[in-house]
């Protein structure tokens, strides 16, 4: 983290270089300094001393608040005590050593250009070609880097001017463990990178001593002088007027045009708002870069205006704000410095200063704003997508400049009721600070009140910014009327005086603030973490010993659901068939119905009578126990609607075109629900709660258990959309304005989906089975590949592993507020997102081949999973599923570029396992832990390429053969249960123990 933050001492020292290094040239005391018995050594040493112990003391500073957070921070991730040298080291080797390359850079720029626009823009264009560097040498410090080979690593950790990817190289091997404990050692490539760039702050010293003079050359044209000729003065009577005073409407319109611009000239002659604009255009640049170049396994996206209108957004408002800071106090207490207040407050017309002002600010972010408009336009044509979409681009500005217009009119209001420059300047930071961070949710945590803050959300082609829009207008516009407020009551504590402009404005004011506050919190469901924490508490409490007792089981669902896109909003009708599949009588049965919906009715349907359930959570004690194979019914009636104010569930996303929802998530269970315990161990000690439950081991017993449902599902939507679900289609029908879709399926996990939009179809018959792809029109770039593939897909699963369970398979685009995955399989039916598949540019790097990829991993699930194999929560069930997708996706990959294209995949899988070990730490493969992707996926694929390399491929897939005819449904299998097909195809000993030494260490 100090290597991170040590990023931070370019843009300290771009500031101090302003100030220190030219105070002699600015004050005109460069011209006597030659007077002064000093030397140029001496002279230039003091100041680049001062210079670099300001920069290194403000950095210290930063890191010393760093440290303190640190401190105060609680949880199982920190570690206990203070370890004093583990916060100094780093200080030494990233924070001295980066200060003294920064400051001699930039020591060396000053003296020997002597201009400070260069400076500026020589301290940023540091900064760009650092993170230029770092992009086009795929270092481990960008998030999305390629990995790298050894060589490459080793280029880059001396490349590296502040050492960073030096660190990751030295520290690539150290466990999790190590790196809590020790230090990094100053060795290898981490000192020969230290050394390197001292050595080349000695070099720019050396080049300011050489060419620095203490005054500066003046030129001929500067020696030249003018001429003064005196004309001759003809003296000429005049009858002087007394001017007719004017201070009507137009003439304040006229005065806080003429204020505007006098602060425009100012500001567009001046460095800062060229080096703003350099800094603004590479970050908000290189936000776009990363957001279209997806890194390591997917290709880039394309150039998509809704995809550079939302990075826009994500990237430029914390730093406009910030901007916004500098530029108010500046404007404002400009006249101050030069005493110049006293003449300007003497006017009538001095009252349209603060209008003058934020007409001059609001220019210079219009200004802003359409300068990364056209960066985002630049974009978009130089990767050849010239679609515009402009609603995408409106939103920049609501979401962005509206906003920061809006904060400037407020800092401006701070500036004018402060007495001092720098308490005004220090109280606009805390404002920027505490409204436009996410420490606005603790100040105040009403959301009406945050309108300050921008849009970090996302757009979509189906669905636009979706409700998100109109609420967040609503929020500005109560915003702009609360501000307005301000700016008329502060007004008349000036002037004391009330006019009828300002009491109409005033009521208006009311009025309007109070509808839009209104529409905005239509809705509102407050928040509260400590509540959330208490129910989880109470729940663990009062109904753990559920664990323990026998429940009915779900072996039916029929079920309605309709949906209301154009109002986020959905209502499900459904009908449980409970049945004691245990070898005990239950006694007691608890429900749980998930809190986001509302229950409009409930019954549990026992032994001819009708018990209502009206809450959540709901224990009922029978009065005859539901005996072994008899049956209840359970029916109900839920509701769900979301608002904007509270925010979209990514896995419950009904919007207006391009929903899905794992509906399956929000339907009623049984029993005790372990996944809604604490996991933090300090708050099951604080509560007293014990253990949570946890997950059976490795050698745990077998069980073999019916938790499979048939799946009957009716979905209705509005008639432009096609309802999708999951199993095999039976009918559709259009009733009373309503498109109503029937899918049917058979034994199948309690997990099922579904998606609507409108959507465009193409469908081919492959081997009896229908493959089917409903896609977004805006969309059509990959759908042939992505049927091809699935035809690819299929034929090696079914030659390999056996038939396929289901009459068709459709791959279902939805839309990209559901996010948190690529793709997601069920039953005869795949999602896929937006922004990961459909719309991804899979031509501009063939090595990148996303839909092969995800076609193979996802379809090879309907073996792997779902409904075939279904291991129980124990340590090792993703080998069973996600590990055996991976071999799928690597042989079927292979199959259609080659081994060498499949290698080069599997060296970044490599590089993902080699490099995330280290974090997230390491396990054999046959006890990889839930969550464990790098294990499941990058060391799953990687054992069981070298598994076929052993035995064969054939041998290989006769195994998976075997394991899936004998481990299928009811069977809960274990990994244990693969590794013994394995041995069996195995040819001797040595290939046996090659199978332990892949799957069973670490």
């Amino acid at each position: 983290m100090t290597a991170l933050l040590s990023l931070s001492i370019i843009f300290l020292a771009i500031l101090f270089a302003l100030e220190i290094l030219y105070k002699e040239w600015d004050t005109k005391f460069d011209m006597m300094l030659f007077s002064y018995p000093l030397s140029l050594k001496s002279y230039l040493l003091g100041k680049f001393s001062f210079f670099a112990s300001k920069t290194l003391l403000s950095f210290v500073i930063l890191i010393a608040g760093f440290v303190f957070g640190q401190t105060l921070r609680t949880g199982n991730e920190m570690q206990p005590g203070f370890d004093f040298w583990s916060y100094l080291y780093p200080i030494l080797i990233f924070g001295v050593l980066n200060c003294f390359f920064v400051c001699s850079f930039l020591f060396m720029v000053a003296y020997t250009t002597r201009n400070k626009l260069l400076v500026v823009v020589g301290g940023l264009l540091l900064y760009v070609l650092y993170m230029v560097l770092l992009v086009f040498s795929n270092s481990p410090f960008m998030a999305g880097s390629i990995p790298q080979s050894i060589e490459v690593q080793q280029l880059s950790s001396i490349i590296d001017p502040f050492g960073v990817s030096a660190y990751f190289l030295e520290a690539k091997h150290f466990t999790i463990e190590q790196k809590n404990e020790f230090v990094i050692p100053f060795s290898g490539f981490l000192a020969l990178n230290r050394s390197i760039y001292v050595l080349v702050s000695f070099v720019f010293l050396a080049m300011t001593y050489r060419f620095f003079a203490f005054t500066k050359t003046v030129s001929k044209k500067e020696l030249k002088r003018e001429r003064l000729v005196l004309s001759d003065v003809i003296s000429k009577s005049t009858v002087d007027k007394t001017p007719n005073l004017d201070f009507s409407g137009p003439s304040i319109v006229k005065s806080a045009l003429s204020f505007a611009k006098v602060d425009l000239i100012y500001l567009f002659k001046s460095v800062t708002v060229v080096a703003v604009s350099i800094l603004l255009v590479f970050f908000v640049g290189m936000e776009m870069y990363a957001e279209i170049d997806k890194g390591i396994r997917l290709p880039e996206q394309y150039a998509s205006s809704g995809l550079l209108a939302t990075s826009i957004s994500q990237s430029f408002q914390l730093l406009g704000a910030f901007i916004l800071v500098y530029f108010i106090n500046d404007l404002y207490w400009r006249s101050r410095a030069t005493n110049f207040h006293f003449i300007e407050h003497s006017t009538f017309l001095s009252r349209s200063k603060l209008k003058g002002h934020l007409i001059s600010v609001s220019t210079l972010l219009v200004f802003i704003t359409a300068l990364l408009l056209v960066l985002a336009l630049l974009f978009q044509i130089s990767y050849g997508y010239t679609h515009i979409d402009w609603i995408a681009f409106r939103g920049v500005i609501v979401f962005n400049t509206l906003p920061l217009i809006l904060l400037a009119s407020f800092l401006l209001l701070i500036n004018s009721v402060l007495n001092n420059k720098y308490v005004a300047l220090g109280i606009s930071i805390l404002t920027v600070i505490v409204y436009t961070t996410p420490l606005v949710k603790m100040v105040l945590p009403y959301p009406l009140l945050q309108f300050f803050s921008g849009f970090k959300g996302l757009y979509s082609d189906f669905n636009g910014y979706g409700i998100y829009l109109t609420a967040f207008t609503y929020r500005l516009i109560f915003g702009v009327c609360l501000v307005g407020f301000l700016w008329i009551i502060t007004s008349y504590f000036k002037l004391k005086q009330w006019t009828k402009l300002n009491v109409g404005l005033m009521v208006f004011f009311t009025g309007l603030g109070a509808f839009s506050g209104i529409g905005f919190m239509e809705g509102y469901l407050p928040k509260n973490e400590d509540s959330k924490v208490m129910e989880a508490v109470e729940y663990e409490k009062n109904y753990r010993q559920f664990q323990d007792l026998p429940q009915p089981t779900i072996t039916d669902v029929n079920t309605k659901i309709d949906l209301f896109p154009s109002e986020n909003a959905y209502e499900i009708e459904g009908t449980y068939v409970l049945r004691n599949l245990s070898e005990k009588p239950v006694h007691k049965v608890l429900f749980n119905f998930h809190p986001d919906l509302k229950i409009e009715y409930a019954n549990f349907n026992i032994h001819g009578n009708a018990i209502s359930i009206d809450t959540p959570v709901s224990e009922i004690e029978l009065s005859t126990p539901l005996l072994p194979n008899e049956s209840a019914t359970l029916e109900f009636n839920l509701s769900y609607q979301w608002f904007a104010v509270n925010g979209h569930h990514s896995f419950n996303a009904i919007v207006g075109n391009g929903s899905f929802m794992r509906i399956s998530n929000y339907y009623p269970t049984l029993g005790y629900q372990s996944d809604h315990e604490i996991k933090d161990e300090q708050n099951r000690l604080e509560f007293q709660l014990g253990k949570a439950s946890h997950i059976h081991t490795i050698d745990a017993p077998e069980v073999s258990k019916a938790d499979f449902i048939d799946l009957t599902m009716i979905i209705s939507t509005e008639t432009d959309q096609t309802p999708i679900g999951i199993g095999d289609f039976q009918k559709s029908w259009t009733e009373n304005g309503k498109t109503y879709y029937q899918y049917e399926a058979e034994n199948i996990p309690f997990r099922f989906s579904l998606a609507s939009a409108k959507y465009q179809k193409k469908n081919l018959i492959h081997r009896g089975i229908q493959i089917e792809i409903f896609y977004n029109e805006k969309h059509p770039e990959n759908v042939d590949r992505l049927l091809n593939n699935a035809k690819l897909s299929l034929d090696y699963c079914i030659d390999n592993f056996g038939s396929y369970p289901y009459e068709k398979i459709s791959f279902v685009e939805v839309s990209s507020f559901s996010s948190g995955f690529a793709a997601t399989a069920y039953p005869a039916t795949i999602f896929m997102t937006e922004n990961m598949i459909f719309h991804a540019n899979v031509n501009s790097d063939p090595g990148k081949d996303v839909i092969t990829e995800l076609a193979g991993h996802e379809l090879s699930h309907l073996w792997w999973g779902n409904s075939q194999i279904n291991p129980d929560k124990r340590v090792g069930a993703s080998m069973l599923t996600e590990t055996l997708a991976m071999y799928t996706e690597m042989m079927i990959y292979k199959k259609m570029y080659g081994e060498e294209r499949m290698e080069e995949r599997l060296h970044i899988h490599q590089q993902i396992y080699e490099n995330e070990k280290g974090l997230y730490g390491d396990s054999p493969l046959y006890e990889v832990p839930y969550g464990a992707t790098h294990i499941a996926y990058s060391k799953g694929a990687l054992a069981m390429v070298e598994l076929a390399e052993v035995l064969g491929e054939d041998q290989v897939n006769l195994a998976l053969k075997n394991f899936l005819e004998h481990n299928q449904y009811p069977k809960k299998p274990t990994s244990l249960d693969l590794l013994a097909e394995f041995y069996k195809v195995a040819p001797d000993a040595s290939a046996k123990s090659k199978i332990d030494e892949l799957f069973k260490m670490k």
